[in-house]
């Protein structure tokens, strides 16, 4: 009877403790496809953590929501479209066999680029801080899901540390069958 409870409450706490352990610890049959799909044990337990807070949640919309690629593009489309018209110019200057136009020409395209170059300096650096400033959340949301992670890897490692005996067990067996062969194997 004593040993019914016993396993009883064993079972009992096993799947009370598998019911709050994170899904990514979970067993599967094959975990290769964790590495296939570029997942990692990070990601996965962050991910837990975000369906269960609504702090996390939001700050996971929020970081979505600000989509920098809009405006960076704006400007990179902008930028990609004078550069190439003075590319395509200078190309153009190659047609003109008249050296004294030609050199007019050029100095007037330098000129005209020289001014888009100044004109787009207040524009760069806005740039530049806004790459920064992305690198800086990169860097930032990278900690927080290292460090809202580790207390979880930390659990399960106390939890599910193997117990010592079937290795010692293993290292026993070895041993003898160590002894075993070193005593039949004839002196060389």
């Amino acid at each position: 009877m004593s040993l019914i409870i016993l396993t009883s409450c064993r079972d009992n706490e096993t799947t009370q403790r598998n019911s709050e352990e994170p899904k990514a610890f979970e067993e599967k049959s094959i975990d290769i496809g964790r590495f296939r799909k570029g997942n990692d044990l990070v990601e996965d337990l962050y991910q837990e953590l975000v369906d269960k807070s609504p702090e996390l949640t939001s700050l996971e919309n929020e970081l979505s929501q600000l989509n920098k690629r809009d405006t960076v593009n704006i400007f990179y489309n902008y930028n990609q479209k004078s550069n190439d018209y003075y590319r395509d110019a200078k190309n153009q200057i190659n047609n003109i066999t008249d050296s004294v136009m030609k050199q007019k020409i050029l100095n007037l395209i330098t000129k005209s680029n020289d001014k888009y170059v100044s004109q787009k300096a207040d524009l760069k650096n806005l740039m530049n801080t806004i790459n920064e400033k992305r690198n800086e959340i990169n860097n930032y949301h990278s900690a927080l899901k290292i460090i809202l992670t580790i207390p979880l890897i930390e659990q399960y490692q106390k939890q599910h540390l193997p117990n010592k005996a079937p290795y010692e067990k293993v290292i026993k067996k070895e041993d003898l069958l160590f002894e075993k062969i070193k005593n039949i194997t004839p002196k060389y």
